[in-house]
């Protein structure tokens, strides 16, 4: 949006607002409408804090600036979805097969891949993260409320984990989880907070859910394929200065993922994840891969130790038992940006990101 139509917008604004709270008072009415038309006539071109939200058949797209930001996607493969990533300039930021299963210049590998997802690859024997017969599937049960703001819109909504049906048995829901994904920022900066509780789906439920110890979980982008750290010249920076593969396996606050966001990009783009200091299993480890994945594993411990420190370790070494009436929460913040962050940008963002109190405790 350039400075002109913000202007027309916010002043219009501004005076059908101050004509209701100030009633005759047309002096004070003048001169806040004109400090309002002095402070956005020298606004930079792009500046906008206007954030919608619009419901769709089949999904809910968070817009900023007349412009989408991202889709909470109801159904993709097995799951719900956000999709696409749109960070600054309009840039798309996650990769596109195999939502677009034609997609040009795209490895298309791991069609369970898709943008960005919150799944596991063992809950009481289901693998949730992989796709097909005899797969679990988490379902979209109902957009609890939708919000927006000055400053914000979000979406809230439900799923059940439910593992398949085997033979003449139906199947079954073994986990409640409730999310919540918030748009905000610049037109520097877009940020995606995405926040999660699970618990046991079935309310008489007196056995634990098992989170069996792998590394194919949780939460997870799949990144362009232009910015791949093997072959495409992106990079992998964490919290802890550690670079590219080195960044396997290894606990971080956050990780920065950056490079070209298509081949014909002049600039590099970036994607952050940070871990909020309140989420659940937040000293795991993470599963980003120079491939291109994205992902940080809460649960999982085993293949990460024997894959880092070359070392054997029994299958009951990691994962979680959640008890029944126990609920697990988790908190994470998606930054989509301009470059490369160095250690000094991405403590700086963790920081704020510190002080933000989750929604749903």
């Amino acid at each position: 949006m350039s400075s002109l139509p913000a202007l027309i917008l916010f002043r219009s604004l501004s005076l059908n607002g101050f004509r209701l709270a100030v009633g005759p008072n047309w002096a004070g009415l003048r001169m806040t409408t004109w400090f309002v038309v002095a402070v956005l006539v020298f606004a930079p071109v792009g500046f906008s804090q206007v954030f919608e939200v619009i419901k769709q058949s089949d999904r809910v797209d968070l817009v900023q600036d007349g412009k989408l930001a991202t889709s909470y996607v109801f159904k993709s493969g097995s799951k719900p979805i956000l999709w696409p990533l749109m960070g600054p300039d309009d840039t798309r930021m996650s990769r596109e097969y195999p939502m677009v299963a034609d997609s040009p210049n795209e490895e298309h590998d791991h069609p369970h891949h898709r943008s960005l997802w919150m799944t596991y690859g063992e809950v009481n024997d289901f693998d949730f993260w992989a796709e097909g017969k005899g797969k679990g599937e988490v379902i979209h049960t109902e957009v609890v409320e939708t919000s927006q703001s000055a400053t914000s819109a979000s979406v809230r909504a439900k799923h059940v984990w439910q593992a398949a049906a085997i033979g003449n048995a139906p199947a079954v829901p073994l986990l409640e989880e409730e999310c919540i994904y918030t748009i905000s920022g610049t037109a520097d900066e877009r940020y995606i907070d995405c926040e999660y509780t699970l618990k046991h789906a079935p309310k008489s439920a007196k056995a634990p859910i098992h989170f069996g110890d792998t590394k194919e979980g949780m939460f997870a982008i799949r990144v362009p394929e232009s910015m791949r750290a093997d072959k495409a010249g992106g990079q992998i920076l964490n919290s802890s200065g550690l670079r590219n593969a080195d960044t396997w396996a290894q606990p971080a606050d956050w990780v920065d993922y950056s490079g070209k966001a298509s081949p014909d990009a002049a600039n590099d783009s970036g994607i952050a994840i940070l871990i909020h200091p309140s989420s659940f299993g937040r000293t795991g480890y993470w599963h980003v891969r120079t491939y291109g994945l994205f992902a940080h594993n809460p649960f999982g411990s085993k293949h990460f130790i024997e894959g880092r420190y070359k070392t054997s370790l029994p299958n009951t070494f990691g994962g979680l038992s959640l008890e029944p009436g126990r609920t697990i929460h988790f908190f994470y913040r998606v930054v989509l940006h301009r470059g490369a962050w160095n250690i000094e940008q991405g403590n700086k963002r963790f920081v704020q990101f510190c002080s933000i109190e989750p929604l749903m405790k």
